[in-house]
């Protein structure tokens, strides 16, 4: 794997498994007199909470020798908040 689509992988998975916001812009329009005009514009904030599978995603791309498929439920979740506090620690809040 290339080492700047590797990057980029690591990238995206580290926002999807710290969770990020989204914003949502909505325009309605109605049609008077044959032109279309702009009735109404809403934006709306959306949360994607963290995801533990892009935490899992992380650490088989990170470290081959480490079996995340025998990890248990409670042993994923306590590397991926101990991955979030790293990040967070970093300066890339949430």
């Amino acid at each position: 794997m290339k080492r700047d689509v590797k990057e980029l992988l690591i990238k995206i998975l580290l926002k999807k498994a710290k969770g990020y916001l989204a914003k949502e812009k909505t325009d309605e329009y109605v049609v008077a007199d044959g032109e279309k005009k702009l009735v109404r514009s809403k934006v709306v904030t959306k949360r994607s909470p963290p995801d533990v599978a892009a935490c899992k995603a992380l650490l088989e791309l990170n470290d081959a020798d480490l079996s995340v498929a025998d990890m248990t439920d409670e042993e994923l979740e306590r590397e991926r908040r101990r991955l979030i506090g790293l990040l967070c620690d970093n300066g890339d809040g949430v």
